[in-house]
């Protein structure tokens, strides 16, 4: 019984800590590019921080991650078009929330 129980804690605990999370649907208020940065970062109107970053006044979206021209494009136009938007973001970078997944929405 005791092993069920460790297993089931460090299984919770191992989802927790990876588990991410999404935005409320919202407006981009800033899409900045700086060379401190490795990326580019970027500010919704309701930002979240699931995993704890160190940082919690931008989202930042790595050059390095699949499919990140095509994030980039969606929230320029997102942005520009004033279209709201969901971000699923995962994991810490440079003290930032990682933007994994980019969705506009009508």
């Amino acid at each position: 019984m005791q092993r069920l129980i460790a297993s089931i804690a460090l299984g919770l605990s191992a989802f927790a800590a990876h588990a991410g999370g999404v935005t409320q649907s919202g407006r981009l208020h800033n899409v900045q590019v700086w060379p401190a940065h490795n990326g580019v970062l970027i500010q919704h109107e309701y930002m979240v921080n699931p995993d704890g970053c160190g940082r919690s006044d931008h989202l930042l979206l790595r050059p390095s991650d699949p499919f990140f021209k095509e994030m980039y494009a969606m929230l320029l136009a997102a942005h520009t078009a004033g279209k709201p938007v969901r971000i699923h973001v995962e994991g810490c970078d440079q003290n930032f929330p990682v933007i994994t997944v980019t969705a506009v929405l009508n």
